[in-house]
Formats: structure tokens, sequence, C-alpha cells
């Protein structure tokens, strides 16, 4: 029988923090505890009897059942990203499992050493690299890895001002607002696509105007507070915009 509680409470010995976590964030200090364990079986690991054993009476006063069931989830988490996995039934040298199924950690889940790793892998998920445009790979994946995601934010808008600004050939002192509204205007703007009808090159010059000013001008200016999510998002729309000058570029 796998304990893994002796490990889990050292990492987590507020009950009220363990219960204060989404599943995916539980699932960190959980995959930690498994190490080493390549026969596990769920439903006696994650059990009455191991807590209780356990010894910290914090954790029993604060709800046994709740923090199983938090438990739970968060191992169904790591089953559906496949950091474990159900044992085969028929291995050499190894009895059949019989009728319960038992798990293991995967080879992703062993690569995972630490709490910080998993966050790690769960901020790559939100923000798939593969996706995203060249440029935004090279310049703001890492920022938002690290977790740096107001830099990450002011960084991918700026490589949007800097590829309008080249991709027009306008001059250095063309910045920000301006130049967008500059490279889009509907009649003189040498990334207007004049293909578009007069309201959709409106709508573009508003775009590209209202991003720099919404997410690049006040990132530059101030400390904001945003999310792994909200970062991620905004970033996935600088990379759209970027792949939008690209295509302008390339007439």
């Amino acid at each position: 029988m796998v304990d893994i509680f002796p490990k889990l409470f050292e990492i987590l010995p507020d009950a009220e923090d363990l219960l204060s976590l989404e599943p995916e964030e539980l699932a960190g200090p959980l995959l930690v505890s498994l190490h080493g364990s390549d026969y596990i079986n769920p439903l006696e690991a994650i059990s009455y009897e191991l807590l209780e054993n356990g010894g910290i009476q914090e954790y029993m006063s604060k709800g046994a059942n709740k923090i199983l069931f938090a438990l739970m989830e968060a191992w169904q988490w790591l089953e559906r990203e496949g950091f474990v996995a159900p044992r085969p039934n028929s291995l050499a040298n190894e009895s059949s499992g019989g009728l319960v199924t038992h798990y293991f950690v995967t080879r992703r889940g062993k690569r995972i050493g630490t709490s910080d790793t998993l966050t790690a892998y769960r901020r790559a998920n939100l923000l798939p690299k593969r996706q995203l445009h060249t440029i935004i790979a090279q310049k703001v994946w890492s920022l938002f890895l690290r977790g740096d995601y107001d830099c990450a934010v002011f960084q991918a808008f700026k490589e949007v001002e800097i590829a309008v600004r080249n991709a027009g050939n306008y001059d250095e002192q063309d910045f920000g607002v301006h130049l967008m509204r500059k490279a889009f205007h509907v009649t003189t703007g040498k990334l207007t696509n004049t293909n578009l009808p007069n309201s959709e090159q409106e709508a573009m010059l508003s775009l590209f105007a209202g991003a720099i000013g919404m997410y690049r001008n006040p990132f530059s200016h101030r400390d904001i507070s945003v999310t792994a999510e909200e970062a991620a998002e905004m970033i996935i729309f600088a990379s759209h915009l970027l792949r939008v000058v690209d295509s302008r570029e390339q007439i």
C-alpha cells in the first residue's frame, strides 16, 4: 500500500491550503508524493485509513472526507494529463494484478520532479508554443513560462509595434497608437488592405490602434496584475496581429 500522506503533509502542512487548491494545482504535490511508487491503487492510497494514520489532527478536524475528495479530483487530473497510467495486466516476472487496476507514474510524470515543474507544465499548456507566431515563441514564451505575465504581454505587443514599423518602413519616431493609425489609415496607410470594404479597413485600423492602446501602452507605464489565463489570451491575440502584419508585408 502506497502511503502518500507523510510526503503530502510535509509539502502542505496546512489543511486549509490543500482545500483551497484547484485539482490541477493540488496535482503537483500529489504527484511528488507518488514518486518512487510504481504499483499504486488510488482507492487505497487516497483512503481514510492512511489519512487517519498520518497523525495530523488538523487535517482530520478540517474534514477528512473533503480532503479525500479533493485528492481524488487531483488524481483524475494526473491521469487525464498522462502523468499516471494503468499498469499492463501481464508483465514479465510479475503475476497478474487481478481485478484491481494498479497504476504507475509515467515517464512524463517522472520528469516532473517538483510542484514548480508541474506549474511550468500547466503554463505551457495554456500557451502552446507551436501555435504561436515565431517571433512570439522566441521573445515571449519563456517570459510567460517563468510567470512574468505583465512583461510577457508588454513584450508581445511591443513586437507587434516593431513589426508594423518595419513592414511599413516607418521612422523610429512613429510609435504606439499614432503608428497604428498611420500604418492602417484607410487612404494612406502602407499596410491597409484596399481589397476590403471601407468599413472593414476602418475596423482593422481600430483593431490595431485599440490593441496597442490597451495592451502595450498601459503595461509600459505601470504595474498591471494579470492571471496566467488572461496573459495567454492577450499573447495569442498579439500572435494573430503579427500574422496579419505578415500577410500585408508579403503583398
